[in-house]
């Protein structure tokens, strides 16, 4: 009975020993290629923002020049699902950090799992989206708009705010919390195509997941412009340590926010 009794115990101590808590890096648009799984930072996209936060991490790299949505080779799809079936299952668990068009994927990929993530296997304790791009940006669509479609790569063309509010179902995450960081450092062009506040690339509107675009400058749960209630989606809250107002921060300071 005694060896019965400390052989279970050495299981159990043993299994707590290689449980895991991650934080998994999910970057946004870029002009390089990221690709890559693991504990590199392929191509510094996060660089010094990443030592924020404490802990083990890993990256989910991608080529940034592509749409989020699709599977393949240098994908970030296939990338989401290969990092999350090899680090967020078993004793794992994993907090996801996502950055602009990462969290694009994230929430796209989130709502096509077809069920629970928990129910899938995996264990997501929440995602910390900072100035999240899943509702598109005006620029994206100017820049078709003045091009009649011939500019952009295929993730600028992603972007464009009807394609990222029709790609998915925003209010389906899978079981898992949006966390919602947004800035309002914006810049002197391209805050005069975005709506409300802004952080020079992306609008309140989505960086705070609401339900609809439009001009808005306050970060809550529903707010009211003009005659039009905006909503946020289902599972979508802005991060709790944050006021409505955000951070005075622009899209690419915005990335020291992990801990968030």
């Amino acid at each position: 009975m005694r060896r019965t009794i400390t052989t279970v115990l050495a299981m159990l101590f043993a299994g707590s020993l290689s449980a895991q808590t991650y934080t998994v890096f999910i970057h946004g648009k870029s002009d390089k290629n990221h690709n890559g799984v693991g504990t590199t930072d392929v191509n510094s996209y996060w660089g010094t923002s990443a030592n924020t936060v404490s802990g083990s991490k890993i990256f989910i790299g991608y080529d940034g020049t592509s749409d989020p949505r699709t599977y393949g080779t240098a994908r970030a799809q296939t990338n989401i699902a290969t990092g999350l079936t090899n680090y967020c299952k078993g004793s794992n668990s994993c907090k996801i950090v996502c950055h602009s068009a990462g969290c694009y994927a994230i929430e796209f990929w989130l709502s096509n799992l077809g069920s629970t993530a928990s129910a899938k296997g995996f264990n997501l304790t929440k995602v910390t989206a900072l100035a999240a791009a899943s509702g598109g940006s005006e620029l994206a669509s100017a820049l078709n708009g003045v091009t009649f479609g011939f500019a952009g790569n295929a993730m600028d063309k992603s972007l464009i705010v009807s394609t990222a509010r029709g790609a998915f179902n925003h209010n389906n995450t899978g079981g898992i919390q949006i966390n919602h960081v947004p800035g309002y450092k914006g810049a002197f062009g391209p805050s005069a195509i975005l709506p409300g506040e802004d952080d020079y690339a992306v609008a309140y509107h989505s960086s705070c997941g609401y339900n609809r675009a439009g001009g808005l400058d306050k970060c809550q749960t529903s707010i009211v412009s003009g005659s039009t209630t905006y909503t946020q989606y289902t599972g979508h809250l802005r991060a709790p340590s944050l006021t409505a107002t955000g951070l005075y921060k622009n899209h690419s300071e915005i990335k020291n926010e992990g801990t968030r």
